[in-house]
């Protein structure tokens, strides 16, 4: 806290902000020292001094950058960094969300140079260049010509700007403390923040820039940051997908309804809660831009922009929606397989309560081996049986002998499916090199059959994908069972019917077994029969589109296509859906796929009146012979 004086006036001082000040000190200094103390707090003589956190913050930059330009949209994203532990900023192009966020990020560094780690990233060194690191070396270089005692040092070929000075390499110097441009991808592969998620520092700030470029595992890294006591992130990017890295740390919170549950899409400048807690989204819409009349003098969106695109586009397309408004695209869960809104509405992410311990277990392995694109050979565990109630000791005798009745009359029993478990499976090998070595196929098949005779899963009950791995099946019965069961997933769906409301057979309907499956999942959710979905494996289901194929057949995304827009292929989910084909091979029902009730003598059915009309017309239109 910053000393006040007894005098009202002191020789050689100024006062400002209800303090007393050196004459010869420099406007910055005052302001980051304002910054540095809180912005405002009571003195002993029950008067205040400071104008406020935000107020100081803000006239630090006013001078460190004369020539910037304040408005509406660079006030409300300084106000939002000042008291959010996550920010996430959605909006059109040229919006401005980069020079704010470097301009906020830069501030906060030069009032904590030695204890602060900031990470900007950007989806290649050519990017961070053209973007967020090419900004944040514009005003350094900036700020200092104003105030040459600014800290840091920049390194120019290694994207850094280093507190210590390069005079202390000698006695160790410290590279924690600065600002580190960070590219995720080299070429088309994502290489994330792998070498910097264990960073430790009193406060650390990170910024994703281009994050609708990104896939959804960024965000995985945030989890390992935020051991870190104060920690900021900052999310930038025009709106696009609701999974990939921006629309994922975007998403409203769950008692908003996330992305589902119908955000205002009026085109509005806008804020609402995320789901990391202490977080708020940013939405800027083109059409409330402060420049709209092209008087700002800066590069900020106008109206003749837009008209532009609108012209080129049109106003309902996708690149208006995102480019000119800055708001995500509606429709994002039509051509999805299962939406996170979905498992939250019929309870798939709730523990199973199971009336009994009769039930039945199955395992299940989605196989990857031989390094095939970096995907995950998946072992799972799944039971099904019938459900129970949670509490009924404290209820009145009435509600207990309802329960009572439903436990005693199958009919009204309700059938569930639980995930138990999902395991990684450890392979010693990618590939099999010298002697003595258990080939990859073998390895896997240890592992399976050592799980399941430890979770009391019989042979029978294990079903894998086979695909084209003949020595993965050969593998299967000469170590362990001919009685466990191979699934073509690529192979032709069966003749079930689709579901209850639609009477058409899988094969007629579905192009490939794996879409018939996947959409299987749906079914239970919706027949509020799945239990113990977690998020991880939630994300990857609500990742997966599906789309119209040959002969007007729906057919989900290829795990190449997934990997392309993800960064991470569906295996876990992949894994489920063998282990849920299994579960109705071993007699699990889905309550959307019941048979339907019969009808009793005498009693119409509503398409009985449909046919009977169809019938009348046609024969209307037939020629009557006569003679």
């Amino acid at each position: 806290m910053l000393k006040t004086s007894r005098n009202t006036k002191r020789r050689n001082h100024v006062e400002k902000y209800g303090l007393f000040w050196p004459q010869d000190i420099h406007p910055i200094k005052i302001e980051m020292d304002m910054v540095l103390s809180g912005g405002r707090w009571q003195k002993p003589d029950g008067t205040y001094a400071g104008d406020g956190l935000e107020a100081h913050f803000i006239n630090l930059q006013k001078l460190l950058w004369p020539w910037k330009v304040w408005h509406k949209w660079n006030t409300l994203e300084t106000e939002n960094y000042l008291i959010y532990r996550t920010i996430v900023e959605i909006g059109p192009a040229s919006s401005g969300k980069t020079h704010s966020a470097a301009s906020n990020v830069l501030t906060d560094y030069w009032c904590f140079p030695y204890e602060t780690t900031a990470l900007v990233c950007s989806t290649t060194r050519e990017r961070l260049e053209d973007r967020i690191w090419g900004e944040i070396k514009k005003l350094f270089k900036s700020g200092k010509e104003v105030w040459p005692p600014l800290s840091g040092h920049l390194i120019e070929g290694r994207q850094r700007i280093v507190t210590d000075h390069k005079s202390m390499a000698v006695e160790g110097r410290d590279f924690r403390n600065g600002i580190i441009g960070v590219p995720c991808k080299k070429g088309t592969d994502y290489v994330g923040l792998g070498d910097f998620v264990g960073i430790k520092n009193k406060r650390v700030r990170l910024v994703g820039d281009e994050l609708h470029l990104l896939p959804r595992v960024f965000v995985d890294a945030i989890s390992n940051l935020d051991k870190n006591p104060d920690l900021k992130v900052i999310g930038l990017g025009n709106p696009k997908e609701t999974i990939d890295a921006l629309g994922v740390l975007a998403e409203p919170a769950a008692d908003l309804g996330g992305w589902e549950g119908g955000i205002d899409q009026t085109p509005k400048t806008k804020t609402w809660r995320i789901r990391r807690p202490d977080g708020i989204c940013i939405q800027l819409v083109g059409s409330e831009s402060p420049n709209l009349d092209d008087t700002l003098g800066i590069p900020l969106i106008t109206q003749r922009a837009i008209d532009r695109d609108i012209a080129f586009y049109g106003k309902d397309s996708l690149q208006f929606t995102m480019m000119n408004q800055g708001m995500m695209p509606r429709g994002q869960g039509s051509r999805r397989v299962i939406t996170r809104q979905m498992c939250e509405k019929f309870h798939a992410k709730d523990p199973p309560i199971w009336l009994n311990s009769n039930r039945t277990k199955i395992g299940f392995l989605d196989a990857a081996y031989r390094g095939v694109g970096g995907d995950r050979c998946v072992f799972g565990h799944l039971e099904f049986g019938q459900e129970g109630t949670s509490h009924i000791e404290d209820l009145g005798n009435e509600v207990v002998q309802a329960i009572v009745n439903v436990r005693s009359d199958p009919s009204s029993r309700k059938t569930i499916i639980a995930l138990v478990e999902l395991v990684i499976v450890p392979l010693k090998f990618i590939e099999t090199v010298g002697k003595g070595v258990d080939q990859v196929e073998d390895q896997i098949v240890q592992f399976c059959m050592t799980q399941c005779q430890t979770r009391g899963i019989p042979p029978e009950n294990f079903f894998y994908d086979s695909g084209m791995r003949t020595s993965l099946v050969s593998s299967f019965t000469r170590l362990w069972s001919v009685n466990t069961n191979p699934i073509d997933c690529g192979g032709v769906p069966s003749e079930r019917p689709v579901s209850e409301g639609i009477e058409v057979l899988c094969k007629n309907y579905y192009s490939k077994k794996i879409t018939e499956i996947w959409f299987s999942i749906r079914l239970i959710i919706e027949a509020e029969q799945f239990r113990g979905l977690n998020d991880e494996v939630i994300l990857e289901g609500c990742a997966r589109e599906w789309k119209m194929v040959g002969e007007n057949k729906i057919e989900v995304e290829s795990k190449q296509e997934m990997k392309a827009k993800t960064g991470r292929s569906p295996d876990l989910f992949d894994g489920l859906a063998v282990g849920v084909e299994g579960a109705r091979q071993r007699g699990f029902m889905i309550g959307a796929l019941a048979r339907p009730r019969r009808r009793k003598p005498g009693e119409k059915d509503w398409r009985d009146d449909l046919r009977q009309r169809a019938s009348d017309f046609w024969k209307s239109g037939s020629l009557v012979y006569t003679s």
